[in-house]
């Protein structure tokens, strides 16, 4: 007998394999025997529960099957906490910060708390009074706000989250306080080439399990470097070369993150900054009405940028722009983004994230042209909207005040992963204009609907408590980038949430997926990952190294058994291939159809200038309401060497009939915490 389409979709359920499947273990499943679809089942009934007896099984099995054929992926923390005692489902929050003593406990304590949970912690420092300012009670001077984060740093050092990871952590400061200088230069120091100790302790630190002699063969190796380079090109001096430009060099000619290295920073601006910087005027900082001090705002660009084109910090927080598009301007500020960055958050405010897989909406007609599958997609998405939504009513909150936020504003952030991928599928270059009026179609049609669905919820629900109609549909995003249709319906009818959608990083959601992450193209081909490895029967660690291919890029490799590699090494663009402006433009095109924000990593080649690099900074920065970059090489020694198309073909023609663990990064930026 023939199976209906439903019947058969139905029992096709994804399973992850190799590398994801290990990813999966290790993170999310609630035991060594868990399987995808027992996992999918736990989180379905879990979220299912804020429903109504008569339709809590209809949703559960609506979640279920979103998650179980790999359409919809919720966000980490609710794999990992959904049908546990107290299962905590949010990935991070934000708190805010009072300039007095007991607002610093209260700083500290929430943090203390919400780490204990696996949450993430955004904080804004700009409340703090600048070092030197007086204090009125004790007639003493200020330490100032990098004081507060050096304590909650020194914090994030000695307590583990939730799951036996270190918290995660956005300290962010705004372009006028008193203590901006300071912050810039707190988050690194230099190493000295010129002190054998200083070289001798950073060598101790990054490789722990060397033997002492091969440390010290290390040390001189390296100082011998920096007096006469070797080539890396000439092959008498291969060995050496390798070991210099791919461990020593890097851990000696970039910074060291010895200071605030727990966290994250960002520096908080707005457009005025940018005119500033253009216009080449003074920025007045100020205290309470007193002038503190004055300088140049192209002094504090320069020493900004050029500290992420250095380190990959600080990310560059467009506050300004985000509480312009703010559609709870009315009600509450929005102060800090979590530590990734994809949302702004009011005090108290948290991250409730799930991802729709866009590779897997994709379909094929009779002619064998791929498009997207609009009406799936939208399924999806009315899906999605309404889990997360569950999410806020069946999650075991850390403080009281983000539960009485969380359930009064009711802000999702539903996302994507797999944007890189369903390109390649649809024959569509990431850094062309013809991909980006796709993605422009794409997230035109996924914010009508998304807004459609929770305008749908709160016919039945209820509208989230602090909605005004007339003040939301004013607001900034509402009035630029809903249409007159989606607005009437939200005046008649109300909406479920204040804030809708949002690009996370997916890093390893994507991972366990098997599809690229967020926005990101694919990060490339193949890579060769460098890791340590516990040596067998012994405490000693050894260095290893594997190839890995990207799921998509392998599995298309084998249908065509590598016959068109051509088209291969056209479709495959790895995140080095992009130009630098395709980046922001790609994040720009998103950007106006999103009401949280866009986390997506920038990259740099290790060589792109500093100049062009602060011109396209000035370009985009007023249009985007967050920044990341990553320059390669700027952390010191990388963990993965990206293979372009031709060299993954090249390694696949040689390894054929060899099987190789599919894998994709995790975070190409190494800053990614959650």
């Amino acid at each position: 007998m023939k199976m209906t389409d439903q019947e058969s979709e139905t029992n096709d359920y994804y399973e992850p394999q190799g590398f994801a499947a290990t990813i999966f273990q290790q993170r999310y499943s609630l035991n060594a025997s868990e399987t995808w679809e027992d996992a999918c089942r736990r989180v379905a009934s879990h979220v299912a529960a804020a429903e109504d007896n008569g339709t809590r099984t209809k949703w559960e099995n609506r979640f279920f099957d979103a998650m179980a054929h790999n359409q919809f992926i919720p966000g980490g923390r609710i794999w990992y906490g959904a049908g546990r005692p107290k299962g905590q489902l949010l990935n991070c929050f934000v708190v805010p910060t009072e300039d007095s003593r007991e607002g610093w406990g209260k700083t500290v304590s929430d943090m203390l708390i919400i780490s204990g949970t696996g949450g993430g912690v955004g904080m804004n420092f700009s409340p703090i009074r600048p070092r030197g300012a007086s204090i009125k009670g004790t007639g003493g001077e200020a330490t100032g706000a990098v004081s507060l984060m050096e304590v909650i740093n020194q914090t994030g050092e000695v307590i583990k989250s939730g799951g036996g990871r270190r918290t995660a952590l956005m300290l962010c400061l705004d372009y006028k306080h008193g203590d901006i200088m300071e912050f810039l230069h707190k988050k690194f120091n230099k190493v000295s080439l010129d002190d054998p100790e200083e070289l001798d302790a950073a060598i101790s630190s990054a490789f722990p399990y060397l033997p002492e002699g091969e440390k010290d063969i290390m040390v001189s190796a390296a100082a011998s470097f920096l007096e006469s380079p070797t080539d890396p090109e000439s092959e008498s001096n291969l060995d050496d070369a390798t070991v210099l430009t791919t461990i020593l060099r890097p851990l000696i000619k970039h910074e060291k993150d010895q200071v605030l290295k727990n966290a994250n920073i960002s520096v908080l601006v707005d457009n005025e900054f940018f005119e500033a910087v253009q216009n080449e005027d003074d920025i007045k900082v100020t205290w309470r009405g007193s002038e503190v001090t004055s300088f140049p705002a192209k002094d504090l660009w320069d020493i900004l940028i050029t500290n992420a084109w250095e380190s990959g910090e600080p990310g560059i927080l467009n506050i300004g722009l985000a509480n312009e598009m703010n559609n709870l301007y009315y009600h509450k500020p929005l102060i800090s983004t979590n530590p990734c960055g994809e949302i702004w958050l009011e005090a108290y405010g948290c991250c409730d994230l799930g991802a729709i897989n866009l590779s897997n909406h994709i379909t094929f007609d009779e002619k064998g042209n791929p498009d997207f599958d609009w009406a799936k997609l939208a399924d999806t998405i009315r899906t999605g909207v309404r889990f997360l939504d569950n999410v806020l009513d069946v999650n075991t909150y850390p403080l009281l005040e983000i539960e009485k936020n969380c359930k009064e504003v009711r802000r999702i952030g539903l996302g994507v992963m797999g944007l890189g991928h369903a390109l390649v599928k649809l024959g569509l270059p990431y850094d062309k204009t013809a991909g980006r009026k796709m993605v422009d179609k794409l997230f035109n049609f996924i914010k009508k609907s998304a807004y459609e669905a929770s305008t749908y919820i709160a016919t039945e629900k209820g509208c989230f408590p602090a909605f005004d109609a007339d003040k939301f549909i004013e607001s900034g995003f509402c009035e630029a980038h809903l249409t007159r249709g989606v607005r009437a319906k939200i005046k008649e009818y109300g909406i479920r949430n204040c804030a809708i959608l949002t690009i996370a990083p997916t890093g390893t959601t994507s991972l366990v997926a098997g599809t690229s992450s967020g926005i990101e193209p694919i990060f490339a081909p193949g890579f060769a990952r460098t890791y340590y490895a516990d040596k067998a029967k012994s405490n000693e660690r050894v260095l290893k190294t594997e190839v890995v291919m990207d799921p998509l890029f392998e599995s298309l490799y084998l249908e065509t058994l590598g016959e068109d590699q051509d088209k291969l090494s056209e479709s495959f663009l790895g995140a080095m291939d992009i130009g630098v402006e395709d980046h922001l433009r790609m994040q720009a095109v998103c950007q106006k159809h999103i009401d949280n924000a866009v986390s997506k990593t920038i990259n740099l080649p290790n060589d792109y200038p500093l100049e062009d690099f602060s011109s396209m900074m000035l370009k985009y920065g007023p249009k985007l309401k967050g920044t990341t970059v990553y320059r390669s090489g700027s952390r010191g020694n990388e963990p993965l060497t990206p293979m372009n198309a031709t060299e993954a073909i090249d390694y696949m023609n040689s390894q054929f009939g060899f099987e190789v663990a599919a894998a994709m990064n995790d975070c190409p930026s190494g800053i990614c915490e959650i």
